[in-house]
């Protein structure tokens, strides 16, 4: 098969070195703790002019994912992200890994440390970076540079970046694994060229295959950041039936494993994401449709699928041991 020649990827010994930074607390998180990965619904990001994203509506946002997640991912500590720490710990969340999105950016690095200080049972790890490596924004020792000032600054918070699976398996730099705190991958059966929208369960057997590598091939905890189908556009084969199937599928396969967990990507859809990426990823509409929420806030099916689940105590890499839904907080 395909999806099996794809992964035959030379596995060198699993690498158990340490860093200086005991990620312990991300351990405990990824295994007791439903990740969402969060972008404002109101913050819109369009040829490099941010319109940031308000406390207002964030907290209508966490108030709506609050009944089903614990914890969230973010993917920047600017653009009005800064006030997402204190509305989470208000509200009950229980993790938190903080994004940075530009490492250059002194001033959002230093955003992060100051909400790392602030809420330290909440922040549990901050990620630098997101497809810095795969889009070309950055290079490797500039982006080494700023993960090494943020677990300087932060002893005791694991600090990681994010990039596509193969950077973490023989496609990075020499030194990138050994660098990681803990691995926060991307894993889209989608960019891989044997992809059917209609073959659900090729592109789960994908994700699950390649959760095995990584386990082989590192001892750090895994959190996959990125993972799923779009729920459109219909005209490419995408449909939020499709999406809610992988979900599904993913969710009742993936192993119990401690310091194995998977993201669900992603909170909302976000229809500037389509413009947004043509500039370093070309035209691709199904970014617009990643979310379980649409952009104005009604659920899809992927979100009723994964409510069974839940319900039936699924185990804590898709479900969460204790993360039945909170009524206070409701859907």
């Amino acid at each position: 098969m395909a999806v099996l020649a794809l992964l035959a990827l030379v596995i060198v010994a699993p690498l158990r070195a340490q860093s200086q930074t005991d990620p312990q607390a991300l351990s405990r998180a990824i295994d007791s703790v439903r990740f969402v990965a969060y972008t404002p619904t109101d913050l819109n990001i369009v040829d490099g002019q941010v319109r940031a994203a308000s406390a207002r509506q964030i907290r209508q946002d966490l108030l709506r994912l609050r009944g089903d997640f614990q914890g969230l991912v973010t993917y920047s500590s600017g653009g009005g992200l800064e006030a997402v720490p204190a509305i989470a710990a208000d509200l009950g969340f229980r993790a938190l890994v903080l994004g940075v999105w530009d490492p250059t950016s002194q001033q959002e690095l230093a955003a992060a440390v100051r909400l790392a200080r602030r809420w330290p049972q909440l922040v549990v790890a901050v990620a630098v970076g997101n497809e810095t490596l795969l889009a070309g924004r950055h290079s490797w020792p500039l982006l080494r540079a700023a993960m090494h000032q943020l677990r300087a600054q932060l002893p005791g918070v694991a600090v990681a970046t994010s990039e596509p699976f193969y950077f973490y398996l023989d496609g990075g730099p020499p030194d990138f694994l050994q660098q990681q705190d803990f691995l926060l991958p991307s894993v889209h059966p989608l960019f891989q060229p044997w992809f059917a929208p209609e073959n659900t369960t090729q592109a789960v057997d994908f994700v699950l295959n390649v959760a095995q590598r990584l386990r082989q091939q590192s001892a750090k905890p895994i959190l996959i950041k990125e993972t799923g189908l779009p729920s459109g556009p219909q005209a490419r084969g995408f449909s939020a039936a499709r999406q809610a199937e992988f979900w599904r599928q993913l969710c009742a396969r993936l192993p119990e494993r401690s310091g194995l967990g998977v993201v669900y990507f992603e909170a909302f859809d976000h229809p500037w994401k389509t413009e947004n990426a043509r500039a370093e990823f070309g035209h691709h509409p199904e970014e617009a449709h990643w979310g379980f929420y649409r952009h104005d806030g009604t659920p899809k099916p992927a979100l009723a699928q994964l409510r069974e689940l839940w319900h039936r105590g699924r185990p804590p890499a898709c479900a969460a041991a204790s993360g039945t839904p909170d009524p206070a907080h409701g859907h």
